[in-house]
């Protein structure tokens, strides 16, 4: 048999050869992976279908590895099993909220025991095993898969308001060749895309901004008029405080606007685990409730003061 050592740099040479004749054409594609809810079952399918894809690369590139010098058939074929076995895996870490993790190269790690209670992100790749036996060449095709499932604070003085919710999931697919290029943007579309959360546009890039000019300005703006002349009507004796009211009203309604979007946006997350178990149930409830009675507060006074209700 062929020392471990002389089987990395036989393989490094190959894709070192490869990556050589290779560079003139790539096909690269970032794919974020915000929005969905998964199940460690799902994301156990998305990492079988990505096992497969290496499996198939493994037998394309071994099947032309030559003999060695004096290496028998039997000698060879053992030669290409070993290199499949450990260059070819899909290596996977899952990270816990507590610092904790777990890290494996077979599907049986979703099914394991000691992964944590509180899954913060899960990573897995096919660069990892080919650089360990590779002589740290990356592979022609490769793929990174990263999935996190953190929430935002409830309050975030750091990213601006009009931004995206901060959420690292995507999907980095980079190949050489067409086809195993579609085939891993398959795996993406039918299988870790299957399951869309209502609520993920509201995470989305100038959310915060519509929500601002067509929702919580026009509604500051009334409730601020409404109440301003209740209070204090044009001819009472306190007259001279409308203005400071108004606007102290319509800051008041703003601010509060900016508190109930950073609540949605820690009890309705980019990405939701349901192996997590969130205990943030009752927290969408009350937001639930205070939007309904938002709504209807509103839709009782258009209809109390304006003609054409």
């Amino acid at each position: 048999m062929v020392p471990e050592e002389a089987t990395g740099a036989t393989l490094a040479s190959d894709a070192l050869e490869k990556n050589a004749a290779a560079d003139t054409q790539w096909y690269d594609d970032f794919i974020p992976a915000r929005g969905y809810r998964l199940r460690l079952q799902s994301i156990k399918a998305v990492y079988r279908e990505f096992q497969k894809l290496t499996d198939a690369e493994g037998t394309r590139i071994l099947n032309d590895m030559p003999k060695n010098e004096g290496e028998t058939d039997e000698e060879l074929a053992a030669r290409k099993n070993s290199i499949k076995e450990n260059a070819f895996r899909v290596t996977v870490s899952i990270i816990g909220s507590d610092g904790e993790s777990t890290y494996g190269e077979f599907e049986s790690i979703f099914d394991s025991d000691s992964i944590p209670n509180q899954v913060k992100a899960i990573y897995f790749t096919n660069i990892t095993a080919f650089r360990r036996n590779a002589n740290g060449t990356d592979p022609l095709n490769q793929f990174t898969v990263t999935l996190s499932f953190e929430k935002p604070p409830l309050f975030d003085p750091q990213t601006p308001v009009s931004h995206a919710t901060p959420n690292n999931s995507h999907v980095e697919i980079r190949a050489h060749d067409n086809g195993y290029f579609r085939a891993a943007r398959n795996i993406v579309d039918s299988k870790l895309k299957a399951d869309r959360m209502w609520h993920a546009p509201l995470h989305g890039k100038g959310i915060y901004d519509a929500g601002l000019w067509f929702v919580a300005l026009p509604l500051s703006l009334y409730f601020a008029t409404i109440y301003m002349d209740y209070f204090f009507p044009p001819d009472g004796t306190y007259s001279s405080f409308r203005i400071p009211f108004y606007v102290y009203v319509v800051g008041l309604g703003l601010v509060l606007y900016r508190i109930l979007t950073g609540y949605f946006k820690w009890a309705f997350p980019v990405n939701v685990l349901e192996e997590n178990r969130d205990s943030a149930t009752k927290h969408r409830v009350l937001l639930g409730a205070i939007v309904v009675g938002i709504i209807v507060s509103t839709v009782n006074s258009l209809v109390e003061r304006l003609p054409w209700f």
